[in-house]
């Protein structure tokens, strides 16, 4: 029987290693995207800690208010940038997700492919084989027919 050898197997391959590239690389994406949101969650810790500074400074301590003011509004600027790195993560990870959906589709095409053209062999070595025996039992057949006359 004859071997069946999927003339695409190397694009198939290489779809394949491409799937695992941007499965590694949405993977350390969507790390950043998680360490991106625990950094603000932490920054509107330290911005509701300075806030509540500036108030009991308001109160009690109203010398120190501008020095307060001045931690408040920087406060708020790095909570400002933490969440636009976020946002631009999120935008990358979307980015990396469409890419994978995409290399994931390139497998499975190939992989159906290759399911599909394993069957077409299959039913043509079977109809070989049957083509043989009838063959076969048709010289046999002959032969039965000759040695009886």
């Amino acid at each position: 029987m004859a071997r069946f050898r999927f003339r695409l197997e190397a694009s198939l391959q290489i779809a394949e290693q491409a799937l695992e590239m941007t499965q590694r690389e949405y993977a350390q994406v969507v790390q950043r995207l998680e360490l991106c949101v625990q950094a603000c969650r932490i920054q509107q810790a330290r911005f509701n800690e300075a806030e509540e500074g500036q108030r009991d400074a308001g109160r009690h301590r109203p010398e120190d208010l501008g020095m307060w003011q001045i931690f408040v509004l920087e406060q708020k600027r790095r909570l400002r940038q933490c969440e636009s790195d976020r946002i631009e993560q999120e935008r990358v990870v979307e980015n990396v997700r469409h890419r994978l959906l995409e290399a994931h589709r390139q497998v499975e095409k190939f992989r159906r492919l290759k399911e599909k053209q394993v069957k077409a062999f299959l039913a043509a070595e079977l109809q070989k084989e049957q083509k043989l025996l009838d063959e076969t039992g048709q010289v046999l057949h002959w032969r039965q027919q000759n040695k009886s006359l």
